[in-house]
């Protein structure tokens, strides 16, 4: 069988970037108590990235390759290793054959191979592949510049040229989707509070977008941007928001940076109770309930709703602190 073919786990598309959902991020924040994670993203995101039933996350096993090394040993003509682990560090020790690792990218147009050789490159992440992923991002071709964003990934956002660009391209960009991408890659990093202020303020900024997702995953990367700032008012703001997307990714924020406040707590009393809602949004209402003190209604509400929503919620609600 061809190795694009194969029944091993999927690659990546080369042109997708890292999106979670708002569930994956929600359900991560409240199964674990952290930070919300991404890739939305994603279901990019996703979060705003668009809800759907809880995702299953598969985990290659080590001994067998991925889609996208079996890909690149289909596509080049020169010996390879065994794994990406090994074309990775030939890469990283040999500067000519990564230089042709690039020039490969360039001239590629089946987008298997041009996947395989951005997964080597993203694993051989060094100043040379950076250099070559903000070309890559600041192309005007749309394919090119979302594989530069999907190769930018390999990077902290503690390297300044990766988070000026991305700042500078969020200020210009008027696309939805794409814009929305970029809030998403915001990947979050320890930084001196003089770097993070003008990630915050752009995200404040663009939590008012007249688009859902963009406001969805604005709402999620402030919680894990802005540390100087009160979130509760703007979680609260987020649950009143008429689209799911954004009450989703306030859930999550809630989770995530475990606000607290009487308004918050009837907000997800009303979401978990109201049978209008989409299941996971109720589901995920009981998980960051788990966090507040709740009166003897307000507890038989919660379990109630945790029994009617499946079992993890119900699991939840026979947790530490809740009951038998």
């Amino acid at each position: 069988m061809p190795a694009a073919q194969s029944d091993a786990a999927p690659a990546r598309h080369p042109g997708a970037l890292r999106q979670p959902t708002v569930l994956v991020a929600l359900l991560a924040a409240a199964l674990g108590g952290g930070l919300v994670g991404s890739q939305f993203a994603g279901t990019r995101t996703s979060i705003g990235a668009e809800a759907a039933p809880s995702p299953v996350v598969e985990v290659p096993r080590a001994a067998q390759p991925s889609r996208s090394v079996r890909a690149w040993r289909a596509a080049t003509a020169a010996p390879v290793g065994d794994d990406l682990g090994s074309e990775s560090t030939r890469a990283l020790r040999d500067p000519a054959y990564l230089r042709e690792l690039m020039a490969r990218y360039a001239g590629e147009t089946d987008p298997d191979r041009r996947g395989a050789l951005l997964a080597v490159l993203q694993s051989a992440a060094n100043d040379q592949v950076m250099g070559f992923a903000l070309r890559l991002a600041d192309n005007p071709d749309p394919q090119s510049r979302r594989d530069g964003l999907q190769l930018l990934q390999a990077f902290s956002l503690d390297r300044a040229p990766v988070r000026e660009l991305l700042l500078r391209q969020i200020d210009d960009e008027r696309d939805p989707d794409m814009l929305r991408q970029l809030i998403d890659t915001l990947t979050p990093a320890v930084l001196p509070v003089e770097d993070t202020a003008p990630i915050a303020e752009r995200l404040a900024r663009l939590r008012g977008h007249p688009d859902p997702d963009v406001r969805a995953s604005s709402v999620l990367q402030s919680t894990q941007w802005d540390r100087q700032a009160d979130m509760e008012p703007v979680l609260y703001e987020a649950m009143l928001d008429p689209e799911p997307q954004v009450q989703q990714a306030a859930i999550a924020g809630v989770n995530a940076t475990l606000a607290h406040s009487p308004r918050l707590k009837d907000a997800l009393l009303e979401m978990a109770g109201n049978d209008a809602i989409e299941r996971d949004q109720r589901t995920a209402a009981v998980f960051a309930l788990q966090h507040f003190p709740l009166d003897r209604d307000e507890y038989e509400l919660y379990r109630r709703v945790a029994m009617e929503t499946g079992p993890a919620a119900s699991e939840a609600a026979h947790g530490p602190g809740h009951g038998p």
